[in-house]
């Protein structure tokens, strides 16, 4: 027969707590956004997620957002990467067409081309991530922009 001490219930809580603190959710999708060659994003996502916050400051003069984007591993097709306004109104789309899987095929955006979107009076950008299996998307983060781009592709 095996005694518990108090020392022995202390570290089943500890292990406990250990094991749980990791989150790995189950079916959630998996998004990492970087600036140029930084990982600024890391994160699962669900319907539950809360949204992180990116600033963009033009003067850091970041040349790409680079978005990787996985739905569960699948592979998928018509992947959209959008930028909305405060009012959901879509300012712009990038479409990358053909089949991606995982985490491995990255979409890339103009970081000035972003900033230039800023709208006068806002300085808060909404991005948004689908594709053709995943037609409702999934907000990825909440731009604020800082200062103003010096050119854009509309």
């Amino acid at each position: 027969m095996i005694r518990f001490t108090w020392v022995n219930h202390l570290a089943v809580v500890a292990l406990g707590s250990v094991l749980f603190s990791f989150s790995t959710i189950i079916g959630a999708h998996n998004v990492q956004v970087f600036l140029d060659d930084k990982m600024v994003i890391d994160q699962y996502v669900d319907s539950r997620s809360v949204v992180p916050t990116l600033n963009l400051d033009a003067a850091d003069k970041h040349e790409q957002l680079i978005i990787k984007y996985n739905e569960c591993g699948r592979t998928v097709t018509g992947r959209t990467i959008t930028i909305k306004d405060e009012k959901n109104q879509v300012l712009k789309d990038w479409r990358f067409e053909g089949e991606a899987t995982g985490l491995k095929d990255p979409m890339v955006c103009s970081v000035n081309d972003i900033i230039a979107l800023k709208q006068k009076g806002n300085n808060t950008l909404k991005l948004y991530y689908s594709s053709k299996e995943f037609p409702e998307g999934h907000q990825v983060a909440k731009l604020i922009i800082i200062g103003e781009a010096t050119t854009a592709l509309k």
